[in-house]
C-alpha cells in the first residue's frame, strides 16, 4: 500500500501533494510497528497465564484423582499485558484488533481452553453450586493466585475467576 501511495503522488504532478503523503505513509509504519510488537507481546502474556491455567487444573485433579473433572465456567476476561496498554492508549484500534483469549463463558474461551489441553465441558456459572462468596479461599479444593482463582466445585466442575485488576479494563469488542 505504502508503495501504492507513492507511485500514486508522482503521477499527481503537485508537489505540495507528495509532501501529504510522507505523513501519512509514517503513520501507517509507526502503527503498524505498534500493532506487530503489542500483538506479540500480548501471544506471550497469554500464552504464560494459560500454562499456569493449566497446571493449577492438573493440580487439582492430582489433588483428587478419583473425582474426574468434567466442566469448567470462566469468569472475567484476560487483562491485557502491559505492552499491549500502552499502543492501545495511542491508537484505540489496536485494542480492538487484539481481542481476549478468555473473555467471559464463551465458546472461543472454550475452544482456546481446549487446545491448551483442558477437555472439560462448558458450563454456565448459574449452573454451578457455589458458595456464592466472589473471593477465593485457598483450600485443597481451591488455588488461588494474584492472576486467576481456580476452584473446584463440587466433584466433577471447575470455576475459573480471571483478576483484571492487574490490568485496566479491556471494553466489549
Amino acid at each position: 500500500m505504502i508503495l501504492q501511495l507513492l507511485a500514486l503522488s508522482r503521477l499527481v504532478q503537485r508537489p505540495l501533494w507528495r509532501l501529504g503523503v510522507i505523513p501519512m505513509i509514517w503513520l501507517m509504519v509507526v502503527v503498524s510497528y505498534a500493532y506487530g510488537h503489542a500483538f506479540a507481546a500480548q501471544g506471550r502474556f497469554e500464552q504464560s497465564r494459560l500454562s499456569r491455567i493449566v497446571g493449577a487444573a492438573s493440580v487439582l485433579q492430582a489433588r483428587a484423582p478419583e473425582k474426574h473433572l468434567r466442566a469448567v465456567a470462566v469468569e472475567g476476561t484476560m487483562p491485557r499485558s502491559t505492552v499491549l496498554q500502552n499502543p492501545a492508549k495511542k491508537f484505540h484500534l489496536i485494542d480492538r484488533l487484539i481481542p481476549p483469549l478468555l473473555d467471559g463463558n464463551t465458546i472461543f474461551s472454550m475452544t482456546q481452553l481446549r487446545l491448551h489441553g483442558l477437555q472439560f465441558e462448558q458450563r454456565r456459572q448459574s449452573q454451578l453450586k457455589t458458595s456464592g462468596s466472589d473471593k477465593c479461599e485457598l483450600s485443597i479444593d481451591a488455588i488461588c493466585t494474584s492472576e486467576f482463582s481456580l476452584q473446584r466445585i463440587g466433584d466433577r466442575d471447575l470455576l475459573l475467576q480471571l483478576n483484571p485488576k492487574l490490568a485496566s479494563k479491556r471494553p466489549r469488542t
